[in-house]
């Protein structure tokens, strides 16, 4: 089977504002009707064009108003719609592959949601981003952490890490209580090939917890809002090969895992056994 060749230049299948009513596709005006006719900034809207122009890969439209969220998305002719309003969330999730970003959203009524996008245009996106944490639209996490010796302890242990876990502020204002800890491939190749070693941010922040994974592949977040229950374990792995940091949520399988290498159990356990308690105040 012959693959149409898309001859679109490479910036047309990026997140796109618009600026006008008109540029919006016409079959995603419907759902946003009432929000033009109330006022709404044409730029709080943002296309998100299939990254192949004749594949069946989704396209997507995101906007936002006062405190709510609409996401949009076409694919193989049917159009789905989803409002979203404060309080609304149960998680998100936050992936990134190179220059690929996924959004997924779990909502409280069971539905689900999420989008893909190119992290180039990432900063069209924040208004959205922000308020599906439950942050205000504006809202701009911080470049750096606050200055105590908890972080600049993390910034020794790992510079990557220090700024990939700037993330959590996405979700919280204030880190209360973290734990960094670094594996090891368990994979011959990986090691022969120097890939880095995968690493695991978990934060208490005071919106709820975040658990951030790093690797060769990219790197995973959740937020969990800290309505929505969730549990921290520290368990044995399969077929008796060591222990795993889990973060599972009641209507998932278990979301996130890191594999612990010996002698982390007892400060990730540590970090367990806080969790649910007040934490300590870190900055």
């Amino acid at each position: 089977m012959n693959i149409r060749e898309d001859r679109r230049p490479t910036l047309a299948s990026w997140p796109k504002r618009m600026y006008d009513w008109s540029e919006v596709p016409a079959p995603f005006r419907a759902a946003l009707a009432d929000w033009n006719a109330a006022g709404m900034p044409p730029g709080n809207i943002t296309l998100i064009p299939r990254i192949h122009q004749y594949s069946g890969a989704p396209e997507y439209v995101t906007a936002w108003f006062g405190g709510e969220v609409c996401l949009q998305r076409m694919a193989g002719g049917r159009l789905d719609v989803w409002r979203i309003r404060p309080g609304d969330v149960a998680q998100v999730g936050y992936s990134v592959q190179l220059i690929k970003c996924t959004v997924t959203v779990r909502l409280k009524d069971g539905g689900r949601t999420g989008f893909s996008y190119n992290k180039t245009k990432e900063d069209q996106l924040y208004p959205v981003l922000s308020l599906l944490l439950g942050q205000p639209a504006e809202r701009r996490p911080p470049l750096r952490h606050p200055d105590s010796p908890v972080f600049a302890q993390l910034l020794q242990e790992s510079y990557a890490m220090y700024y990939t876990s700037l993330l959590a502020y996405r979700f919280g204002g204030r880190i209360l209580d973290h734990i960094f800890l670094r594996g090891k491939h368990q994979n011959l190749l990986y090691l022969l090939q120097r890939r880095p070693d995968p690493e695991c941010f978990c934060a208490m922040t005071d919106a709820g917890p975040v658990c951030i994974l790093t690797d060769f592949y990219g790197t995973s977040v959740l937020y969990l809002p800290d309505s929505s229950p969730c549990s921290l374990q520290v368990k044995p792995l399969p077929r008796g090969k060591g222990s795993g940091l889990y973060l599972r949520t009641p209507e998932d399988e278990e979301r996130l895992y890191f594999y612990l290498l010996p002698g982390q159990e007892g400060p990730a356990g540590a970090f367990v056994r806080r969790w649910f308690s007040q934490p300590a105040e870190e900055g």
